[in-house]
C-alpha cells in the first residue's frame, strides 16, 4: 500500500470540503465537529454528487449529511440512511491515515 496525502492538518476546519480523485472515483474529504471523513462523492440513493450536500446537527452530537438533490439524509458516523424511503445503500467511506502533518489514505 502507498500513502497518498490529501491535505495538511493545519488547513482543516469544521466545514472544510475538498473533492479528490482516488481509486478510480471521486471522493469528498470533509470535516464536521472536529471529525474528518472521506466519503464517495456520490449519493447512494440516485448517484447525485455530495459536494453540495448540507450537514445537519441533531441532538447527541449526531451529524447527518443531506443530499441536495433529493433530500436523502445519512448518518455521518455510520453512513446509514436516516430517511430510507427508496434508498437501500449507505455512504461509502475510505479510512484515513495520519502521517506527520498530513492526512491521507493508503491505496
Amino acid at each position: 500500500m502507498a500513502f497518498i496525502a490529501l491535505e495538511k492538518l493545519h488547513k482543516l476546519y469544521d466545514g472544510y470540503r475538498q473533492r479528490v480523485r482516488l481509486a478510480g472515483g471521486e471522493w469528498l474529504l470533509l470535516q464536521e465537529d472536529g471529525k474528518l471523513y472521506c466519503i464517495a462523492n456520490q449519493c447512494p440513493h440516485m448517484g447525485a454528487p455530495l459536494h453540495h450536500a448540507t450537514v445537519n446537527h441533531a441532538a447527541f452530537n449526531q451529524a447527518s449529511l443531506r443530499c441536495s438533490l433529493h433530500g436523502m439524509e445519512f448518518d455521518l458516523s455510520t453512513g446509514r440512511p436516516l430517511n430510507s424511503a427508496g434508498c437501500v445503500g449507505s455512504l461509502r467511506f475510505l479510512p484515513l491515515v495520519y502521517e506527520g502533518n498530513q492526512v491521507g489514505v493508503d491505496i
